[in-house]
């Protein structure tokens, strides 16, 4: 029986996480896990605005595997964001609190990872239940050149091997 992985958005001090398997992350101005529009990014008249980080991790919950190995996070390598905004991307080992985005130093577009280029989690192996591999650090840019209002949703993909 393969792995049972949630992926989860962990906020606050201590790192409270939120199952988001199959569910939403919505980058917005506030450190938690509510998908509501309390907090928007909203479109600056020059400069950029920016959301608070959105640590997301694998935790695995059961499963009869052996070990899992090569943890990843990809996108489609297309944003349908539109002009203006972007979305970031790293790799952590160790969580600390989200911080509130004043630059995308440190960061790479997140859109640059594919399938065919990932940004990796961790070699592993991983073995037995709970949080395994880097933190997926994303943080959300909206710049002045933006058009405004939502923006669609984009999808992001988890990954790994295991035995």
């Amino acid at each position: 029986m393969p792995a049972t992985v949630q992926i989860i958005e962990k906020n606050g001090v201590g790192g409270t996480p939120t199952d988001k398997t199959g569910g939403n992350v919505r980058m917005k101005k506030a450190d938690n896990s509510t998908v509501d529009l309390v907090n928007p990014l909203v479109k600056p008249t020059s400069g950029s605005d920016w959301s608070f980080e959105k640590w997301l991790r694998l935790n695995i919950t059961g499963g009869s595997f052996t070990q899992m190995t090569n943890a990843k996070m990809y996108t489609d390598g297309s944003s349908g964001l539109g002009t203006g905004i972007n979305l970031w991307a790293k790799a952590v080992a160790s969580y600390t609190t989200p911080a509130l985005g004043s630059a995308s130093t440190g960061y790479t577009n997140a859109f640059t990872y594919s399938s065919g280029a990932p940004l990796s989690l961790g070699a592993g192996p991983f073995t037995g239940t709970g949080e395994k591999g880097d933190h997926a650090v994303l943080l959300a840019e909206v710049t002045s050149a933006a058009a405004g209002g939502l923006t669609p949703s984009e999808a992001l993909t988890f990954g790994w091997d295991e035995i």
